[in-house]
C-alpha cells in the first residue's frame, strides 16, 4: 500500500467525519447504509479513519449524550456554527463587534478606550447621566479617563453592564468577561464596584490585582489575578506554570472549530508567551515546549494528546 500524503489524510478524515454524522441520524435509509458499507470496503484505511474519529468523539462526549446512538465530531462543529449564526439579535446589532480571532480597540467619545476580545459584542451608550457600555458577549477591557463632560458636582459614572449585573469604575483599568453561566471582573488598576442584577442592594468593591465572579443572583469571593491578566489586549497570552488545559481553553477562544485535549495532556504545565492572534503558531510553540502530539483531522478539528 502506498504512503498516504498529509493532504489525503485530511481528506479521508473529512469523509469519515461526514459518515459519522450521517449514521448518527436514526432515519438513515437502507441505501445510505449500503453506501457506507461500500465506502468501508474500498480501503482498509476508511474503516480505521471512521473508528478513530468515532472513538475521539466518545472520549470527549458525556455518556448520557451517547446513550442511544453515536454522534459525529463534524456534527458538533455544525452545532457550534449553528450557534454562531443563531446569536441573539442584540449581538448582531451591537455597536461594536469582533470576529473570532479579532482583537480591536475602540476610542470612546470621552477619551476612554475599550478593547474587545475575540468574538465579543458591546453597545456604547453615553448620555448626560452616565457613560455606559453594554456587554452582550465575550470579554472587554476598559481604560477609563476622567469625565471630560463633568460640570460642577455632576459626574457621569463609567459603567459596564451585562446579563449578570454592573461593574462601575472607581478608577481606570479593568476587564469584564461574560461566559455561559457567570461573569468575571478583573481589576488591573484602582478599583471597581460590582453589583449583581437581581440584588441591586448588595455590591462589593474589587481592588487592583483582584478578580471576582458573579451571576445575576450573587457575588462570589475575590481571588488574585495573574500578573499578565490583560496581556491579551496586546495579542499575547502570558503564562507562568499554568495547566495546559487552561492554555488550550484560551487558545480555543481565538480559532474556529473544535480544539480538544486529553486528560493526560491537560495535566502538563506551561510557562511562556503565546501569540493570541496566531493560534496555529501557538500550538507549534506548545508542541516544541511540551511532550504533546497534535492530531489534525481537519483544519477545524484538532486533538492534543500526551506524547508517548
Amino acid at each position: 500500500m502506498s504512503e498516504v500524503t498529509d493532504h489525503n489524510t485530511v481528506s479521508l478524515s473529512e469523509q469519515a467525519a461526514e459518515w459519522v454524522v450521517r449514521l448518527s441520524d436514526s432515519q438513515i435509509s437502507t441505501a445510505q447504509q449500503a453506501d457506507f458499507e461500500a465506502w468501508l470496503a474500498q480501503d482498509i484505511r476508511h474503516r480505521e479513519a471512521y473508528e478513530q474519529i468515532s472513538r475521539l468523539w466518545q472520549s470527549v462526549t458525556p455518556q448520557r449524550r451517547r446513550k442511544h446512538r453515536p454522534a459525529g465530531l463534524l456534527a458538533s462543529i455544525v452545532l457550534v456554527l449553528i450557534g454562531i449564526y443563531c446569536l441573539p439579535l442584540s449581538t448582531w446589532l451591537a455597536d461594536e463587534r469582533t470576529a473570532t480571532g479579532e482583537i480591536r480597540q475602540v476610542a470612546l467619545p470621552d477619551g476612554s478606550t475599550i478593547t474587545l476580545d475575540s468574538d465579543s459584542a458591546a453597545d456604547v451608550v453615553f448620555d448626560t447621566h452616565a457613560r455606559r457600555i453594554i456587554l452582550h458577549r465575550g470579554r472587554i477591557f476598559a481604560a477609563v479617563v476622567p469625565d471630560a463632560a463633568e460640570q460642577g458636582a455632576h459626574h457621569r459614572p463609567f459603567i459596564i453592564e451585562n446579563r449578570d449585573g454592573t461593574a462601575q469604575a472607581l478608577g481606570t483599568r479593568y476587564i469584564v468577561e461574560q461566559t455561559g453561566d457567570h461573569s468575571r471582573v478583573s481589576v488591573v488598576e484602582s478599583s471597581v464596584n460590582v453589583t449583581s442584577r437581581d440584588r441591586p442592594d448588595q455590591s462589593i468593591t474589587v481592588y487592583s490585582g483582584q478578580s471576582i465572579r458573579f451571576d445575576s443572583e450573587q457575588i462570589h469571593g475575590q481571588e488574585p489575578i495573574p500578573p499578565a491578566a490583560a496581556s491579551w489586549v496586546q495579542s499575547r497570552l502570558v503564562y507562568r506554570n499554568a495547566p495546559l488545559s487552561q492554555v488550550i481553553d484560551d487558545l480555543a477562544r481565538y480559532r474556529t472549530g473544535f480544539l480538544g485535549i486529553s486528560g493526560a495532556a491537560a495535566q502538563l504545565r506551561f510557562t511562556g508567551v503565546l501569540p493570541a492572534d496566531d493560534p496555529d503558531t501557538a500550538l507549534k510553540i506548545l508542541q516544541h515546549a511540551l511532550p504533546i502530539g497534535i492530531d489534525r483531522y481537519t483544519r477545524a478539528l484538532i486533538w492534543i494528546n500526551l506524547q508517548t
